[in-house]
């Protein structure tokens, strides 16, 4: 036993004692503690050690004991070793070792050990620690949406709301985590906590919580969609949306919002009638106020917004008038909520005190995630569908409340930030969840919003989020041309309604919405590392590869490197033009016009555009099922139905299955409709219900078929209608149409011979003689940096270059550029020619260590105090959190006469290389112009720094941002987005200490401020 006498901290002492009570095991140990174990289930099992000994089984609403029974607890059974406690439940062997203590769980039926612990835990006064052994193979996931991250391997998170909506923010605080070894843990706890995962010490995974209870659920799961199940059975499944919910929302402030003129030369300005107008603070310029109604001017109202959103062919879902504004007049709410009833919209409330809500209110909408569950039960009163979203929350909100959050746009790193927080959301079991279109303040970059227009209509919920920043964040806002992109993703993303709310429906069975590749590709293990962290999967058959930076060919189009398309046994297909590429291949070199959104299928895909009318992608066999419902409260009327196909050879086999649920009240005489995927006709097609051949009449033309009751039509001419205007419709397709049947008790099937569809795709290269094999590429060790490098080769040619077995392909001159990579990595290389189909022979193997990342050396528990006082909502511990998405602002400005101190004091004496200052990202009002800096060896004493010669960059990894300058015993600084970088090489300091005496605007603000150690 390891005892810390000024800490209070105790490892948890040897097992003395054992016994089976009521419902739990009890156990001893020599500190003087008592545990509780539960069995709850096969797979769910709960440790409870409280040092106070109440043993309070409810100590949070999370958990959902009233769903389990005694049933697996009277089952176990208990045998004592000579040196453990083993309890057997089902077929796992939960074994306490008693010296000292520590716990594992061994899965019979796998012969493995699931999870162990490293050592004992840890108790201290004011909090947990617990240390588990980590494998090299194992990765982890969850704790929440941890914006910039779903795969957290090797990494530190801290799982606690934070309100910061950029990268290493924390919105969705859930104490769940799971490894892909099979087991994952619920902290049963309301207190934030800290989860290395290898960081410290890349053999243990730590989790750390400040509770003085443990209190800890351990989950077994053979995939990870058993373990989101089994987290759903103690914390409840993911609401059903309502389908409303799957169009496009708005949400804005037509309550306090007021507007000037303006010109159309200004950036931020927007359009109504013939006159442009901006946002404005400032009373004595007003000459326009926003409404509900319309009481003030009506092109400033919720109703023109409704209005305006018709008009221009992006028809409105759900709507939210009054954001951030607790006064609200019912009256005039009520009234709007008829307004949108009557055009279709479906009416919300934004809210955190209100107890009350306007008649006709369809959903509301919170920041006090602790609410919603409230706001659920106030709408079951007069709403069949009752739904609530917040825009942050905690554990278990999945089960009533939707996770809706806005940001700061305008700028491409938000854009695979999300995507990766989405992904995690999904993986810590809140599927529901979206942000914003171009986040809520910032933006103007047209560019941007369009491709974050594209990608989001991917994802389960799709607005936006406006009068919250100078911009308008409308689809609207900008040019023709853009707003008729987004007018073509919001009819596409029409169309997949069904097919969204069917993974939503799926989700309550532990199928993620927004998937990892790795979940449908869990042979390839890079699936599960962060390389590939801005693609997704949109249930089992799309991948999105969204546009994450501003590249461009000579032409404009956006410039794709590092598309990964997993499985070199799969097919994938672009969903707008068709074309086909093999999988198992990195893809380099693409390019896509701004309307086109890289998305693909994967072969064999199955869709439901709704009301039975089916599309495929055949390859191979694949099965789907769907799913429909009367979206009432109970969903009393709600069937799912079975899609299968099967492409063996030249033949295809399409099944579709009577369907199955409760359905009466249901319609059921439908139409079916089924678009196949194709290269030629394919003559022979031979269509039963119920084994009975159905004959059935070709038709010449698509206007033919579309008026006819039933037949069969080879349509050349097959796409997506609403992106005709961008490029030529000239996929094949066999169309076939059936009248109406009872869904219930028939059965369709399909039997197409001579069926073709570009097998050829995955025909893979032949090794010739013919082409040399290429020499060791050429690598400048000055051009390698953290994440990229750069090979040169001799021969002018296409070559394919294998990375760390990954192939990538489209790469052709004499060099090429690997980037997105991971710093201080060893990346091993091998290249080859290419022509035709051809390829030579692979040179020889060689490798390539990139760099550590500057990050790394980012001096991380510093203590920051400072005379003035901070923005509660901006507090100054966000200046040293090392996250770029958090901003400090104080609540006064500096001046001479009464200048801003801000002290940094280190854990220990660090020799530094340099400070670099972030300003601050909206606007530069706040920005330092006149600060000195002084150091500190004891932490007591300081010492003003002179600046006297120009500091050199100092590593490759340092950006044009950073503003090098030579300096004095002050420093001038210009209030721009530029970063302000202190050369301080060889200072050795225990704290540093910065003087601002002037500053841009009526506050001081900063997005963070880091000190640099030196290189060893």
């Amino acid at each position: 036993m390891i005892n810390d006498t000024q800490t209070n901290k105790h490892q948890l002492g040897a097992l003395t004692g054992a016994s089976k009570c009521q419902n739990y095991y009890e156990l001893h140990f020599a500190t003087g503690e008592t545990a509780h174990f539960y069995i709850l289930a096969d797979g769910i099992f709960r440790l409870l050690v409280d040092p106070d000994q109440n043993f309070t089984e409810i100590r949070t609403p999370f958990i959902q004991l009233a769903a389990f029974t005694a049933d697996a607890f009277e089952q176990s059974t208990v045998r004592a070793t000579s040196d453990s406690l083993i309890i057997q439940a089902g077929t796992y062997q939960i074994i306490f070792e008693q010296k000292p203590f520590v716990m594992s769980i061994f899965d019979e039926a796998l012969h493995r050990t699931r999870m162990a612990q490293a050592r004992p835990l840890e108790l201290a006064a004011n909090g947990t620690s617990e240390s588990l052994v980590q494998n090299k193979n194992e990765y982890y996931f969850g704790g929440g949406l941890q914006n910039g991250y779903f795969s957290h391997k090797g990494h530190k998170i801290v799982v606690a709301r934070d309100q910061i909506t950029g990268k290493g923010g924390v919105i969705l605080q859930v104490p769940f985590f799971w490894s892909s070894a099979g087991y994952g843990e619920v902290r049963n706890t309301k207190q934030s906590g800290t989860y290395d995962f290898g960081k410290l010490n890349p053999r243990e995974t730590t989790i750390e919580h400040l509770d003085r209870v443990f209190d800890s659920f351990y989950l077994l799961g053979n995939n990870p969609q058993e373990m989101l199940a089994k987290y759903y059975t103690l914390t409840g499944q993911p609401m059903l949306l309502p389908k409303y919910m799957l169009g496009l929302g708005h949400i804005g402030n037509f309550c306090t919002t007021l507007w000037q003129p303006s010109q159309a030369k200004e950036r931020n300005a927007s359009k109504f009638g013939s006159n442009f107008y901006t946002r404005t603070s400032d009373t004595s310029v007003v000459s326009g106020r926003a409404s509900l109604n319309g009481e003030e001017n009506y092109q400033f109202s919720a109703r023109a917004m409704i209005d305006r959103y018709r008009e221009l062919h992006l028809p409105l879902s759900w709507f939210i008038p009054n954001y951030g504004v607790n006064e609200v007049s019912l009256q005039a709410a009520s009234f709007f909520n008829d307004y949108a009833h009557n055009q279709g919209v479906q009416p919300g409330f934004w809210h955190d005190q209100s107890k009350t809500l306007p008649e006709q209110t369809a959903f509301t909408f919170t920041n006090d995630a602790d609410t919603a569950a409230d706001l659920e039960q106030l709408q079951r009163q007069a709403n069949k569908h009752p739904f609530t979203s917040s825009s942050g929350g905690f554990m278990g909100q999945q089960k009533h409340t939707a996770l809706l959050f806005g940001g700061v746009g305008g700028n491409w790193e938000n854009i695979a930030t999300q995507v990766a927080g989405l992904i995690g959301a999904n993986l810590s079991g809140q599927p529901l969840a979206g942000a914003a279109v171009d986040g809520a303040e910032g933006g103007g970059n047209a560019q941007i919003y369009v491709r974050d227009f594209q990608w989001k209509s991917f994802t389960p919920l799709l607005f936006n989020l406006d009068d919250q920043g100078n911009f308008s964040k409308t689809p609207f806002a900008y040019n023709r041309r853009i707003t008729e992109i987004n007018q073509a993703y919001l009819q596409l993303r029409t169309r997949l309604t069904s097919y969204l709310y069917t993974l939503n429906a799926h989700a309550k069975a532990g199928e993620p919405i927004i998937r990892p590749l790795f979940l449908a590709f869990p042979d390839e293990q890079t699936n599960y590392s962060e390389q590939f962290s801005s693609e997704f999967m949109l249930g089992d058959n799309l991948l999105i590869a969204p546009i994450t930076n501003g590249r461009e060919d000579e032409n404009g189009n956006a410039r794709k490197d590092n598309l990964y398309l997993p499985d070199q046994s799969t097919m994938w297909i672009d969903l707008f033009t068709g074309q086909k590429y093999a999988g198992g291949r990195v893809y380099n070199n693409l390019t896509y016009p701004v309307w086109h959104l890289p998305v693909f299928v994967r072969g064999g895909s199955i869709f439901d555009f709704g009301k039975r009318d089916y599309v495929f992608y055949p390859q191979g066999e694949r099965e789907t099922v769907t799913y429909s419902d009367n979206e009432s409260d109970d969903n009393s009327i709600h069937y799912e139905t079975k899609i299968s196909s099967k492409l063996d050879e030249n033949k295809l086999t399409i099944t579709i299955d009577p369907a199955k649920g409760d359905l009466p009240g249901a319609e059921t005489m439908q139409e079916t409709k089924l678009s196949i995927l194709c290269d030629s006709y394919p003559h022979q097609i031979a269509v039963k219900v119920n084994d009975r051949e159905i004959p059935l009449q070709a038709c010449g033309t698509a206007d033919a078929f579309e008026h006819a009751r039933e037949g069969i039509f080879y349509n050349s001419s097959y796409g997506l209608p609403e992106f005709s205007q961008y490029q030529e419709l000239n996929q094949k397709a066999l169309q076939i149409k059936l009248d109406s049947h009872d869904i219930t008790t028939n059965k369709i099937e399909i039997t197409i011979h001579n069926f073709t569809y570009s097998q050829q795709v995955l025909v893979h290269e032949v090794t010739s003689g013919l082409l040399p094999t290429p020499k060791l590429p050429a690598v400048d060790s000055n051009k390698i940096t953290a994440h990229s490098f750069e090979l040169a080769w001799t021969r002018p040619s296409r070559v394919q270059i294998e990375i760390n077995h990954l192939l990538y392909e489209g790469i052709s001159g004499t060099s090429f550029t690997c980037h997105e990579l991971t710093p201080n990595t060893r990346y091993i290389i091998r290249i080859r020619y290419v022509s035709g189909n051809r390829v030579s022979e692979w040179s020889e193997l060689f490798g390539v260590i990139t760099k550590p990342a500057a990050a790394d050396y980012a001096i991380e528990q510093i203590t920051a105090t400072s005379n003035f006082t901070s923005n509660p909502q901006h507090p100054l511990s966000y200046l040293t959190d090392l996250k770029l998405a958090s901003e400090w602002q104080t609540e006064e400005a500096a001046t001479p006469d009464h200048p801003l101190e801000l002290t940094f004091t280190f854990e220990q004496v660090e020799k530094l290389s340099r400070i670099v200052f972030v300003p601050r990202n909206l606007d530069h009002s706040g920005d330092p112009t006149e600060v000195s800096i002084a150091i500190s060896e004891d932490g007591i004493n300081y010492t003003p720094y002179a600046f006297a010669q120009k500091q050199a960059q100092e590593d490759a990894d340092s950006t044009s941002q950073e503003n090098y300058t030579a300096y004095s015993d002050q420093l001038q600084w210009k209030a721009d987005s530029k970063n302000k970088v202190v050369g301080l090489r060889d200072v050795q300091a225990k704290a540093v200490r910065l003087t601002v005496y002037q500053s841009s605007g009526p506050i001081v603000a900063a997005r963070e401020i880091f000190f640099y150690r030196a290189k060893k």
